[in-house]
């Protein structure tokens, strides 16, 4: 069985800590819709594509950023297939604003570093 491939979007609070939604398209006009805290998206549920895909825009008018595409495992952790890294909860940083771009790249972190958050 080929793993699902998620839509991942954040929310960042005014605190600095984020929460996380994403989908996934199940292939027969359905899709899997997960959510949860950053890195934890363990809850989900299952609804029509075409509404899925409604429900997105609108998070995206109330604030979730596009992060990327990756595949999930059981527990909600997300793993970024070019990268072949898990996504863990976001450093507290100062939330986004609608027009600021998000740069995968720039959040996965150098290969040559060596490092992720």
């Amino acid at each position: 069985m080929t793993a699902l491939v998620y839509e991942l979007f954040r929310y960042t609070n005014a605190d600095g800590t984020a929460k996380e939604w994403a989908y996934a398209d199940v292939g027969n006009g359905t899709a899997e819709i997960r959510w949860g805290r950053a890195g934890r998206l363990r809850q989900s549920q299952r609804k029509p594509l075409d509404e899925t895909r409604v429900r997105s825009d609108h998070k995206q008018r109330r604030g979730y950023r596009y992060i990327g595409r990756g595949t999930m495992d059981a527990y909600g952790a997300v793993t970024i297939p070019s990268r072949n890294r898990s996504c863990g909860p976001v450093s507290k940083a100062q939330p986004q604003t609608k027009s600021d771009p998000i740069d995968i790249a720039a959040l996965l972190g150098g290969d040559e570093e060596g490092f992720y958050f």
